[in-house]
């Protein structure tokens, strides 16, 4: 999910700013980037549970970033 995350973010970040400033899906993909950054700062549990948490988190993430994608990417202008 790192991986994926990583592509994704400038990705996502290069097609939000073309909007412009006051857009409200430009805020709301900044925001979810700013909260992936975030997730990938944090480490991992020690145990299963934790592990198990730590990737549904980045996986939601992930989800995130690429419905972002469709608002602000390819169906903008």
């Amino acid at each position: 999910m790192r991986g994926y995350m990583m592509l994704a973010i400038p990705v996502v970040e290069s097609a939000a700013l073309t909007w412009p400033e006051d857009d409200v899906p430009r805020a709301c993909a900044l925001a979810c980037i700013g909260e992936a950054r975030m997730r990938l700062r944090l480490e991992p549990g020690r145990n299963l549970p934790a592990g198990i948490r730590h990737a549904q988190r980045l996986a939601r993430s992930v989800n995130a970033l690429c419905d972002h994608y469709q608002t602000v990417g390819g169906e903008h202008r």
